[in-house]
């Protein structure tokens, strides 16, 4: 089995490794909410679970939920309104690109391509349908009365030029 050895990370780059998305929205209560939802958009979260992985207070995480609610990127899927239960909105287009913005990370640090194999995957699951032509339609010049001389027929005319 062959390894892969990375080069050693740049000492001013070290200083960014503990804060969420490489210190590109600081180290907020609520970027540290955002990188935890989006390494896991599977499980459900409770404040709780939150304030013990960000070490916050539970005020803060609590404004914090509530925001990322009214933006849309998570909900909350408990009825108790007591003891809420949050899930991320993976249908968001806002957690797609937090997600590939996490994977360009990566890349830029371990020189990989985890965000070109996310964008494809994104691409053939969502939108390819939406980019390719229903039919397609070929034609020869002459069907157009094109001649090779750049001649029109008899009866015909020049349809389209530099075909």
């Amino acid at each position: 089995m062959s390894e892969k050895i990375l080069s050693e990370l740049p000492e001013n780059l070290k200083d960014f490794l503990d804060i969420p998305y490489g210190g590109l929205f600081g180290n907020s209560a609520q970027a540290q909410i955002v990188e935890e939802i989006i390494a896991d958009p599977t499980m459900h979260y409770r404040p709780k679970y939150l304030e013990e992985m960000t070490g916050r207070k539970p005020k803060t995480v609590r404004d914090a939920l509530q925001k990322l609610v009214q933006l849309g990127l998570i909900e909350n899927v408990s009825k108790d309104t007591y003891h809420p239960v949050y899930r991320v909105v993976v249908e968001s287009k806002k957690f797609i690109a937090l997600s590939l913005l996490a994977y360009a990370l990566l890349d830029d640090r371990d020189k990989t391509r985890c965000m070109d194999t996310a964008i494809l995957d994104y691409y053939h699951k969502n939108l390819e349908k939406q980019d390719k032509p229903l039919a397609c339609a070929t034609a020869s010049p002459e069907m157009w009365g094109i001649t090779t001389d750049r001649e029109p027929y008899k009866n015909g005319f020049v349809v389209a030029e530099g075909v």
